[in-house]
């Protein structure tokens, strides 16, 4: 089909690189290649037994029909107590709740409600590829803010301020980030959050990896008592549950932005899958379970990001900081004229290791590995990384 055909709408349109890389991992795996994938954004591990026993026993119940649009009254009430629980919050309403397939289709809902041509969006670098694909889907315009190896991967309200302009309308968050594992400080954070209400800009916070911090707990908008009202808080279960395929996400806003996502969301999916709702009502509900399953993971993958941190220790061709949250180590290559998109497809072709080049990201220069595997599968992926480099 001539690309002349397509609309306005997806002409600039590419698909997701990290989908693209990770898919052509397993296919080489899946024809019999012995590649250890780091590539994935997702924990290798099971989801927690209760919770998938939640899932089941709808199903066996027979509820399995259209559940509401924007999420079973059960899970928005789990959810909102969940937040009162985990967060310093202790007003989150159910009707400020809408759940949705996975975060991105919640944080998709968002943008396209809240922006439109002319408008511009902050997108600090290194970023989550989705994002200024998103944004774009909205029509606004992404406006990236470079932050940086010396930075600590962090924007500053400075670096923020200096790319404002009059059609500045929304900037995104992501703390722990992806790819970086950079958490934002509670101080920073409340910066960013009176400097954007300031300047009446809506600030999206994707805190999927919330929950898997090192140093402490990783501060949340819902954190700070200071935040504006234009101020969403995104999160799901793929992450700190482990529960990826199960593909529900949420957003918390203002009650009336909620309403009319979903609006959106129903005349485009409807409800997020049911089975996949009571599975994740159970994960957040049980808090006593909850809380352990959380607890075992993040002690797992401490214990794997030192494995890995001291295998970095030896290689001299690439460095990378200790990430403070989420599942990666984010590697900068020494040298500065190499390709990491050239040097990712040799990790691949060569060495059998697939990782996550940073140019997706807006980083050229890094590589992204995924920690969250099993230890012998991380302890030979870093043995190929030492011999490939040498």
């Amino acid at each position: 089909m001539p690309i002349s055909e397509f609309s306005s709408n997806v002409a600039q349109l590419e698909a997701s690189p990290t989908l693209v890389l990770a898919a052509r991992a397993r296919k080489l795996k899946a024809d019999g290649v012995d590649v250890v994938d780091l590539s994935a954004g997702e924990p290798q591990y099971p989801a927690p037994a209760y919770a998938a026993r939640a899932g089941i026993r709808a199903v066996e119940e027979g509820k399995t029909g259209y559940p509401p649009t924007a999420g079973l009254p059960e899970l928005r009430d789990a959810i909102a107590r969940y937040l009162r629980e985990t967060t310093a919050s202790a007003t989150v309403d159910p009707a400020s709740v809408i759940v949705g397939a996975g975060v991105k289709q919640a944080l998709f809902n968002c943008c396209y409600v809240l922006f439109e041509p002319g408008d511009e969006v902050l997108v600090p670098a290194p970023y989550w590829p989705s994002y200024p694909a998103i944004v774009g889907l909205a029509g606004a315009e992404p406006v990236v803010v470079d932050t940086g190896w010396d930075a600590a991967f962090l924007p500053s309200v400075e670096d923020l301020e200096a790319a404002r302009t009059h059609r500045t309308r929304g900037l995104m968050l992501n703390s722990p980030g992806n790819p970086t594992g950079a958490v934002i400080p509670g101080d920073l954070l409340r910066d960013i959050l009176m400097w954007a209400d300031r300047h009446g800009i809506w600030v999206l916070s994707d805190e999927i990896y919330r929950r898997l911090s090192y140093d402490g707990p990783a501060p949340s908008v819902f954190d700070v008592a200071e935040r504006g009202e234009r101020t969403v808080l995104l999160d799901g279960l793929s992450k700190a549950f482990c529960m990826p395929g199960f593909r529900i996400g949420y957003a918390v806003g203002p009650p009336d932005l909620v309403r009319k996502m979903s609006d959106l969301q129903g005349q485009t999916t409807s409800g997020a899958v049911g089975p996949s709702q009571y599975s994740a009502a159970a994960a957040l509900g049980e808090s006593g379970a909850r809380e352990a399953f959380v607890a075992d993971l993040v002690s797992k993958l401490a214990r794997l990001r030192d494995l890995g941190l001291t295998a970095f220790d030896g290689i001299g061709a690439i460095e990378a900081k200790p990430p403070d949250g989420a599942l990666y180590f984010y590697g900068r290559l020494a040298d500065p004229n190499a390709s990491s998109l050239g040097v990712a497809e040799q990790l691949l072709v060569e060495a059998s290791v697939a990782c996550m080049p940073g140019e997706p990201f807006g980083s050229p220069g890094y590589l992204r590995f995924n920690f969250a595997v099993e230890a012998e599968v991380l302890e030979e992926g870093m043995t190929r990384l030492a011999d490939f480099f040498g």
